[in-house]
């Protein structure tokens, strides 16, 4: 598994995650207990979904656990701003509309389009890293691409 980038704030919400959906086992357990109860398994519509849930949260446990093995906590206080790197702001002009806009480039657990947060792993972030002011970044898009120009980094807040 690749190792994945988060701040603090985005590894404590998946140990958050992993916390309740370990709590959640007990509850499907007792609820596979209570459909067993109804008599025949093979024609007992709440022993399969009860089953089928226990599943569904085992996988989600798994991920959650292989993801947390896998991370890498980084700070925005301490992002390096020679380059587009994770925790850094940077303002971007796309070439053909000359349309500006300011993005912070985060970890997986932290994006949000509405405040332009995008994640390194998102086609626009990996595009953006590792770019100086003046190179242009290219996105590829299924229909055509976008070629942003970086005007400035910044250490984000």
């Amino acid at each position: 598994m690749t190792t994945r980038y988060v701040t603090v704030v985005g590894k404590k919400k998946l140990e958050d995650e992993l916390e309740v959906l370990r709590a959640k086992r007990e509850d499907i357990a007792a609820q596979i207990r209570e459909a067993r109860e109804f008599g025949d398994l093979k024609e007992n519509a709440e022993y399969a979904a009860a089953r089928e849930a226990q599943n569904n949260l085992e996988i989600r446990v798994k991920e959650v656990e292989a993801t947390l093995q896998n991370l890498s906590v980084f700070s925005y206080k301490t992002a390096k701003t020679s380059e587009v790197n994770l925790g850094t702001a940077v303002l971007v002009e796309n070439v053909r509309t000359k349309k500006q806009e300011t993005y912070v480039v985060t970890g997986f657990m932290e994006f949000d389009i509405e405040k332009n947060y995008i994640s390194n792993e998102s086609p626009k972030g990996k595009a953006l890293l590792g770019k100086k002011v003046g190179e242009i970044a290219i996105i590829k898009t299924p229909v055509s691409q976008i070629e942003l120009k970086i005007l400035k980094i910044s250490r984000a807040e």
